[in-house]
């Protein structure tokens, strides 16, 4: 089918890494549309798609059929082909919100890994779209959230999205972690130095960890092995979407329990302004936890 663009969510993580020609999954070759999350709406259908009609509002996770240039997911379109796998129904939704539905379920798979009752204490690491995501996903299922990150101007957003924070790089963490005990830990920042603030709070034998996101660049290790082994804790490893879980991700945004939109910050209202975003995203200079591209003014 062919969806016309209302907004596309930037990753800045992923989108970063392939503008870079960095992302390991997956080959990268230039040029290339980047992006793998949009909002839009239903222009034409093929004869074989069932349950979506012109005219509605979707999100799409693909943006395919570019002539001579590679799809990197080629969702920062203002209009392209998706294949009927790649899109579900948002009717309803604002673009704001739904746009980030890919990011969105990748933090609602973290949260749906933790074998914990409602009330638990959950620390979430990384103040970037992902750990929001996944801090709204614990807080849908009940869990208390710690969220612990490095950037004053997103904790601000979140602080304000209703979380418990703490700045990691301006405050020793020490005391309120073991004050807040938590019982386990999404990490979407995976690396050692993490790992060595959270680890000694958990619990033995029943802590648990979940790896959250992607790495790329070749690392291996984000801590060491042998102490999850000898603290006998439970590790998850997820990242990719499934179709079940974008649905359920949905589901959340319907009743109000993923509001992405408490995160954006940066909006691209046309070709330059979407340019001088990418090059941001690119540089790594973005504050704000979460950005997108408004695609209305090429309709």
């Amino acid at each position: 089918m062919v969806v016309r663009t209302l907004m596309s969510a930037v990753s800045t993580g992923t989108d970063k890494w392939v503008m870079r020609g960095t992302f390991g999954s997956g080959n990268v070759s230039f040029p290339a549309v980047p992006g793998y999350q949009r909002v839009g709406i239903v222009e034409e259908i093929g004869s074989e798609v069932a349950g979506l009609r012109i005219g509605q509002r979707v999100v799409a996770t693909s943006g395919l059929g570019y002539v001579d240039v590679s799809s990197s997911w080629g969702a920062h379109s203002s209009r392209s082909i998706s294949d009927a796998v790649d899109v579900y129904d948002a009717e309803g939704l604002p673009a704001e919100r739904s746009a980030f539905v890919v990011v969105a379920q990748v933090g609602y798979n973290a949260a749906s890994r933790l074998l914990l009752p409602a009330g638990a204490h959950v620390l979430v690491v990384g103040d970037g779209v992902i750990g929001a995501s996944a801090a709204f996903a614990c807080r849908a299922r009940g869990f208390d959230v710690l969220l612990v990150g490095r950037h004053r101007s997103r904790l601000e957003v979140l602080g304000r999205a209703g979380f418990e924070t703490l700045n990691g790089r301006a405050t020793d963490p020490e005391p309120t972690l073991a004050e807040f005990a938590p019982e386990a830990v999404i990490d979407t920042v995976q690396n050692t130095e993490a790992f060595d603030m959270y680890i000694p709070r958990l619990p033995r034998r029943t802590g648990q960890v979940v790896y959250s996101g992607h790495s790329p660049g070749g690392v291996t290790a984000w801590g060491d092995m042998a102490v999850l082994q000898e603290r006998e804790l439970t590790v998850h490893f997820v990242s990719g979407i499934t179709g079940d879980r974008v649905r359920a991700t949905l589901a959340l945004m319907r009743n109000g329990q993923m509001p992405s939109e408490q995160l954006l910050g940066t909006v691209a209202q046309g070709p330059d302004d979407a340019r001088a975003l990418m090059k941001n995203v690119s540089e790594g200079r973005l504050e704000p936890v979460a950005a997108a591209i408004d695609w209305t003014w090429a309709a």
